[in-house]
């Protein structure tokens, strides 16, 4: 259980000079356990890369500052909270990420974390025909149990929240304080979210005004979240080729809509697409994609455990109870197989194709390629017979 303990530990921690996101996900790998973080000695913050004098300073100044009080307050508000990397119901899949927050503010349905996600991204200033499309995909998208994730941005991201709110749920990610609502233009889409039972997500404190030097930042939990990025209208130098970029890093299946040949808004979808992106017309070519159920198949409930499954790291799943011992869900050469295409294919993919936890996977795919069936390349897994 998350206390108030525990957090303010990891609080501190954070806020110690020369400390990012990548230095915090070490240190909790090498403690195993970040509620050994509460008892840690000055030799073992040591031990964790953390320099003597910022590890003293940890352990000289063990109390709440006022932004901590601050986020007390924030956590007794009905709806709200924070969570903590490691602890339920922080998701799995941006957990497994190199730079993971060590904190996540929220406010709205947490449970919304539960079912798999695709992300929607594009241009502020779209054409009908992108915003509509948006629109549409995300609502189908929606139907299918599947939760959208965006940036609350205008233009695609406001289309992609607005289609998903139809007929499900979608998690606003913010460059800002959870309760700080940016653009004030998306004041009743905010609210909307919140009310079809959707998240707004943040990895800055409540109050935090939204900044420039935020949004990329926030992009990398867009993708972080997410099985697979779509980019719907980008220019060649914008944030959403950023945001493919990161999705691609973190071995997320990225998909591009092709536009007009004239329209500069389609040059980055085409860039994409040339680079590997999957070409998409509509929802269920993500769908089969990313091996998800297509109408008629399996209930979104059911996808929620699949998830949490996958991207659980090994110390956790060993403390749950498991359905399947790790010799019934090993799957045979020739199945594994047909879950990778002869393009790269992303672990994730492979994980949700197979339904295998990725730490079971791991070892199989290692053996396959020393037998020559596959290779590793940037983005995952290619197959070669």
């Amino acid at each position: 259980m998350l206390t108030d303990e525990l957090l303010l530990a990891w609080w501190r921690l954070a806020r110690l000079p020369g400390l990012g996101n990548v230095s915090l996900a070490e240190i909790r790998q090498r403690l195993g356990d970040p509620s050994r973080l509460l008892n840690a000695s000055l030799q073992q913050l040591t031990a964790c890369g953390i320099r003597p004098d910022a590890a003293q300073q940890w352990l000289d100044n063990p109390h709440p500052d006022a932004g901590f009080k601050r986020l007390q307050q924030w956590r007794q508000q009905p709806g709200c909270g924070a969570l903590l990397a490691g602890f339920d119901p922080y998701p799995q899949a941006l957990l497994a990420t190199r730079d993971a927050p060590t904190i996540l503010y929220y406010r709205g349905g947490i449970d919304a974390l539960e079912s798999p996600a695709v992300a929607m991204v594009g241009s502020r200033n779209p054409t009908p025909y992108a915003a509509e499309w948006a629109k549409n995909c995300s609502r189908e998208l929606a139907q299918q149990g599947i939760t959208i994730v965006s940036g609350l941005a205008l233009g695609i991201d406001g289309a992609a929240h607005s289609g998903a709110v139809e007929s499900g749920r979608t998690i606003a990610v913010l460059g800002c304080g959870a309760d700080v609502i940016y653009p004030r233009r998306h004041a009743r889409l905010f609210d909307a979210i919140l009310a079809s039972g959707g998240l707004i997500l943040s990895e800055f404190p409540p109050g935090t005004a939204a900044q420039a030097k935020h949004f990329p930042s926030r992009n990398r939990i867009v993708s972080g979240l997410s099985l697979g990025v779509v980019v719907v209208e980008a220019a060649i130098k914008s944030g959403s080729l950023i945001t493919a970029r990161q999705a691609a890093e973190q071995g997320r299946e990225v998909f591009a809509l092709p536009g007009a040949v004239n329209n500069p808004l389609s040059r980055g979808c085409h860039h994409l697409i040339k680079d590997g992106a999957v070409l998409v017309e509509c929802a269920n070519d993500i769908l089969q994609e990313l091996g998800l159920p297509e109408p008629g198949f399996e209930p979104a409930s059911s996808q929620s455990q699949i998830q949490s499954d996958l991207f659980a790291a090994p110390g956790r799943q060993n403390s749950q109870k498991s359905q399947h011992s790790q010799s019934s869900n090993r799957v045979a050469v020739n199945a594994l197989i047909s879950h990778i295409d002869f393009s790269a294919t992303s672990i994730d993919v492979i994980a949700i194709r197979s339904q295998l936890p990725v730490h079971e996977l791991m070892p199989q795919l290692l053996e396959l390629e020393l037998q020559g069936w596959l290779q590793q390349v940037p983005g995952g897994y290619c197959r070669l017979r």
